[in-house]
């Protein structure tokens, strides 16, 4: 069977390696323009042109995926079946058109659950207790043609976005070339989707990486979980911002304001938010790397009572300032 592969980033490359090892040698690879990336804005090439360039692969990064030059480039390949991964663009009609037995996506959700650009993302978000990968056919809709393979996977109440990631990208592997081996033998299961149960996972927003203590423990928690470790969630303390990397739910009784140390001592960092307590596992200060949050405790000196704020833009902290001669010095200070 001749293969046409396109995807882009890290999550795409478990599944060229596997259809690789499974006797599919992909006639050609697309993925995306070598672009800027990082703070340096060094120009570098996606993941899958790497391990493409490493498995000796052709290779083909068209700047607009629908245009004649491209589409061209599809019809000479001749290829059966294309195969695409996370390659971040929309495969226009006249491209599905091209391949004998179309193109096949794999998607990590159940669909008709979660289409769109963050499925996994959002599962966390909703904090649900399972969810799982699908290969199904394009259509010119999002995310909705027929169904070839799922499998279904757990989701800890701990587990966080950038470490499971690298597991729906195997586990996702496995079923690709499992549903491209049912596609050669001609007996692949195309199983329509029941768009009245379909729900969406948009791209998230630049604000949604901002806490809002006011909100219940267990939503704050999901939302750590699926923005770690990029684009991460931010809170604020003395008017520096804290990327908050891990935590747990915690008993503690409310006792505070939302955003307030509840708890700061060697059994843990507590903090009151609109619903529940929260426990901070790890946390990253501002210019600084990740840490403990017992480390923290230490550096920062915290006491309970000290508030977190919301996340987003973080008031300086006014400059500590001696008293006044002419103010009294507080109750209980020996001036001597």
């Amino acid at each position: 069977m001749r293969l046409i592969f396109c995807g882009t980033p890290e999550f795409a490359v478990p599944a060229l390696e596997t259809l690789c090892q499974g006797g599919y040698l992909p006639a050609l690879v697309i993925t995306q323009p070598d672009r800027a990336r990082g703070r340096g804005q060094k120009i570098s090439a996606p993941p899958v042109k790497l391990a493409a360039l490493q498995a000796g692969l052709e290779i083909y990064q068209p700047i607009r995926f629908n245009s004649e030059e491209c589409l061209d480039r599809l019809r000479q390949v001749q290829a059966d079946l294309a195969v695409v991964v996370a390659y971040s663009a929309k495969i226009g009609a006249a491209a599905l058109a091209i391949p004998a037995s179309g193109w096949l996506n794999l998607h990590p959700s159940l669909l008709p659950a979660y289409r769109g650009a963050a499925p996994l993302q959002w599962a966390l978000l909703d904090g649900l207790p399972v969810t799982g990968n699908t290969t199904f056919f394009l259509n010119e809709r999002w995310d909705a043609g027929p169904v070839c393979l799922q499998e279904t996977l757990p989701l800890d109440t701990q587990a966080r976005y950038g470490e499971i990631m690298p597991l729906f990208a195997r586990r996702g592997a496995d079923l690709l070339l499992r549903s491209v081996r049912l596609i050669e033998q001609g007996c692949a299961p195309r199983i329509p989707q029941d768009d009245s149960q379909a729900t969406f996972a948009p791209l998230l927003r630049a604000e949604d990486s901002f806490l809002d203590w006011s909100q219940s423990a267990l939503r704050i928690h999901n939302r750590i979980r699926a923005l770690y470790p990029e684009p991460g969630v931010f809170a604020c303390l003395k008017g520096k911002r804290i990327r908050i990397q891990q935590t747990r739910l915690h008993s503690a009784a409310a006792s505070g304001l939302p955003g307030e140390v509840i708890q700061c001592d060697k059994q843990g960092l507590v903090i009151q938010t609109g619903e529940g307590g929260l426990e901070i596992l790890e946390l990253r200060p501002e210019n600084r790397g990740s840490m403990k949050a017992l480390d923290f405790i230490n550096g920062a000196r915290l006491r309970p009572g000290d508030r977190f704020e919301n996340g987003g833009y973080c008031e300086p902290a006014p400059p500590a300032t001696e008293p006044s001669p002419r103010e009294s010095p507080p109750a209980g200070h020996d001036p001597d």
